[in-house]
């Protein structure tokens, strides 16, 4: 009986072995990297990283800042519409503030919130032609921005009589060029 469970014990064995082989002669074909995703993976967080972060080239640097300050030329007339209504609405919240009504604690946060609120409303409008993944990360990046833009207005009250929220939607906006620049010289 000992035998005959040693002759399977070393059938299973040399079963897993061809496997092994079988296997490691298909990864030899391919690389790594190609065959586990982490080239993919590495592209991807190529495409996340900051702006300057790691670069030494000065040529590279200068290509990404030239992308930065020629981000303006991305218009599109979509942009009229929806950043038009955001600007409106978020010069409409500063006004309010310098009128007296941004400086009462409670009222002032109340207000701040709906107007961040429609303002996300409108944001959303903005990349729908794109892939999903697009679309996901920059309006994270957004709305992260506008967060941050309304708990300065909403919670710092010797600050709400700063524009903002004029300012705040003026960077999403650049963003947003930058963006478009971006993915037009990737494609």
């Amino acid at each position: 009986m000992s035998e005959e469970l040693a002759n399977k014990i070393r059938l299973n064995e040399a079963r897993r072995e061809s496997a092994r082989n079988v296997l490691s002669r298909a990864d030899a074909n391919r690389s790594k990297k190609s065959l586990y995703g982490e080239k993919k993976e590495s592209e991807e967080a190529k495409k996340q990283m900051p702006p300057f972060a790691g670069m030494k080239n000065p040529v590279a640097i200068a290509k990404k800042a030239k992308d930065m300050a020629t981000a303006p030329l991305e218009f599109q007339p979509t942009d009229i519409a929806i950043y038009g209504a955001a600007f409106s609405l978020a010069g409409l919240k500063d006004l309010l503030d310098l009128a007296g009504l941004g400086s009462l604690p409670a009222i002032g946060t109340v207000v701040t919130f709906c107007f961040s609120i429609a303002i996300g409303l409108l944001l959303m409008f903005d990349g729908v032609s794109m892939s999903q993944a697009r679309v996901a990360r920059r309006m994270t990046r957004r709305y992260l921005t506008l967060i941050a833009g309304t708990m300065i207005e909403g919670f710092l009250f010797g600050l709400n009589f700063f524009p903002f929220e004029l300012a705040t939607v003026a960077l999403i906006y650049w963003m947003s060029l930058v963006d478009r620049k971006r993915e037009q010289r990737i494609e």
